[in-house]
């Protein structure tokens, strides 16, 4: 059985290297979601294959096999999403001495710094930059090593992502859980597509989400608490996990920390005062792409930060005996699937819970999630409803299968009492 999954990791390397070798994805979407979904193939046999294997002897292939695969998408220049030129163009506005949170990319003022490499690519020339300040310091400094090289930026992100992964090995180890459930996460094409072909930032949320996960678990409240704001100063959502780890001894001095952190991470508003927050309130209201369940139903940003303030309140609530991980894929996943738009790139910080606590119709989300990129398909791009229907259906097959079982076993239940 081994064999075979060994087998299923040398095809998924030879697929990523075929995603790397197209010079545009977003031009070739039947091309990209067909080897996607290849991809995915292995990586689920793969998975379930080595879901209870242990030992050395699982983990030097495992490793192998998801260096390859990234290696093997390095090289390729970001084509379903073009956020990482905005970082490169960030970082040399900051370079300039000009805040990039002051002027949308088409601003007179930044006439000069404009290049046919990098300016042509950029999404929304019209907004101010979204990132938070963490975000950009982590740009300029690249920017400062490499000015204007997405390999550059590429290498950081990833090493930012494998930090990553030896901090879930780790994890696993430590919980006694077995170390093939790293495929799970080392393997997934999703992870893989995001990070080290698209270069998405959110690699770097990854090493603190996981590293505060561990700090918990351990009993180490106020470390777990820094962690999560230094993720949440990089991308705003790791501060929804705050609620899951208070309400204990040394709840006090967590908060503290985390609002200290946070605090440090914004100290520019004090210069640049709300100026710092750039277009984000316009991409709560402005942006459309791949809507969530809320905004699918109710077209109102305002009742989508309602929506998920009230479902962080409820994770904090619910639960509160269950061990963190599986609150975690409760809260993130309910976060994701209820958000304004659900950006492929949005489900990543929800699969190092999913190796800890393995749930097939997430870990299924996370493949049919690719299926927004079938926005491409059409011109004008929109989301086809059939790729809308195969990204929904693992979590509706999910609620669906929880649904007949609390229905079918409750009145059984009773009978017996």
């Amino acid at each position: 059985m081994k064999r075979l999954a060994w087998l299923s990791g040398v095809v998924l390397v030879v697929i990523c290297a075929a995603l790397g070798r197209v010079p545009n994805l977003a031009v070739a979407p039947t091309r990209f979601l067909w080897l996607f979904s290849a991809a995915f193939a292995c990586y689920a046999l793969a998975a379930w294959l080595l879901r209870r294997a242990r030992g050395m002897a699982v983990i030097g292939p495992v490793l192998v096999i998801a260096a390859l695969t990234r290696l093997a998408l390095l090289p390729a220049a970001p084509s379903l999403s073009t956020d990482a030129y905005r970082y490169l163009w960030d970082a040399r506005v900051a370079r300039a001495g000009i805040s990039p949170y002051a002027y949308p990319p088409l601003a007179h003022e930044l006439t000069a710094l404009r290049d046919d490499q990098i300016f042509p690519r950029l999404n929304h020339p019209t907004w101010r930059t979204i990132y938070p300040p963490a975000a950009e310091l982590f740009f300029r400094a690249v920017g400062w090593v490499a000015p204007g090289s997405m390999l550059a930026l590429k290498v950081a992100l990833g090493i930012g992502e494998l930090t990553a992964l030896g901090a879930l090995l780790g994890l696993l180890r430590a919980l006694e859980l077995p170390e093939g459930r790293l495929v799970i996460y080392a393997w997934n094409p999703l992870l893989l597509v995001e990070v080290w072909g698209t270069a998405h930032l959110d690699a770097l949320v990854l090493p603190a989400v996981i590293g505060a996960t561990w700090a918990f678990i351990i009993g180490r409240r106020v470390l777990a608490a820094g962690l999560l704001a230094a993720g949440a100063s990089i991308k705003l959502y790791p501060a929804a996990l705050l609620p899951l780890i208070l309400g204990g001894p040394g709840s006090l001095a967590a908060l503290v920390t985390f609002i200290v952190v946070m605090a440090a991470s914004y100290a520019r508003v004090i210069v640049e005062g709300l100026s710092v927050l750039g277009s984000l309130p316009r991409y709560l209201h402005d942006e459309y792409f791949n809507l969530g369940i809320t905004r699918s139903l109710v077209d109102h940003p305002n009742l989508v930060v309602g929506v998920l303030i009230a479902w962080v309140v409820w994770g904090a609530i619910a639960r509160r005996s269950a061990p963190f991980p599986n609150r975690a894929v409760t809260l993130v996943g309910g976060l994701i699937v209820l958000s304004g738009n659900v950006f492929p790139w949005y489900v990543l910080w929800l699969i190092p819970f999913l190796t800890l606590v393995p749930s097939i119709p997430w870990i299924a989300f996370t493949g049919s999630v690719a299926f927004a990129y079938a926005f491409f398909l059409e011109q004008p791009w929109a989301i086809p409803w059939w790729a809308r229907a195969v990204e929904c259906a693992p979590l509706a097959a999910g609620a669906g299968w929880w649904a007949a079982r609390h229905t079918m076993f409750r009145p059984l239940a009773r009978r017996t009492t």
